[in-house]
């Protein structure tokens, strides 16, 4: 695989899920408001995996399937739906009046089911990533149970922002272990290639 694909998959995965951790920790901490400079760190954490699942899925090569292929489409669109609306989410934790945004004939829709998306894309790479083998399983296993756990987080009232953190805890280590992946299979490439060198 081109090195520039290894670089890209490997510092996009590991930054995104240390920024989702991180974002996700200053959001907790700020109480009932989020944090302006965690949401924005949502949002950069998201703009960051559109190359994580770009990376992923070219990594995993003819093992991804059409379950690799669903889940890089569905889980893209839904990733950028998700990073428009962080983005206007940056202004209403500034203190802006946002609510409008959202509930147009054509927004609402978008703002609904956008996020499904994502978690659905999600689900489908981490069962890929399980049913692949090209990544320990761990990773696959650890970014569903972070999907499913932040899912939740959405009907579990008070205890939201708590559920949030847990469930980034898991996806986040979920890209940590699969961005850490991309440099040792670039290692054993350099390696596999040396050793076919004519002499």
């Amino acid at each position: 695989m081109n090195q520039s694909i290894y670089r890209m998959g490997r510092i996009t995965s590991i930054l995104s899920g240390i920024l989702l951790v991180l974002a996700h920790s200053l959001n907790l901490m700020a109480g009932k408001h989020d944090s302006i400079f965690g949401t924005f760190l949502v949002f950069v954490a998201h703009l960051l995996l559109v190359f994580s699942f770009f990376g992923l899925y070219s990594l995993q090569g003819e093992r991804n399937g059409w379950l690799g292929l669903f889940a890089m489409i569905i889980g893209n669109v839904g990733n950028i739906i998700v990073t428009a609306i962080v983005f206007v989410e940056i202004a209403q934790a500034s203190g802006e009046k946002v609510g409008p945004v959202f509930t147009t004939a054509y927004t609402e829709p978008i703002y609904s089911f956008g996020p499904l998306l994502f978690v659905l894309g999600m689900i489908l790479l981490g069962i890929s990533m399980i049913r692949g083998k090209v990544f320990h399983r761990i990773s696959g296993y650890l970014l569903l149970i972070g999907t499913i756990v932040f899912a939740a987080a959405s009907v579990s009232g008070d205890a939201q922002k708590m559920i949030e953190l847990i469930g980034a805890l898991f996806t986040g280590a979920g890209f940590i272990v699969s961005g850490l992946k991309f440099d040792q299979l670039n290692r054993l490439s350099e390696s596999e290639m040396g050793k076919n060198v004519p002499l």
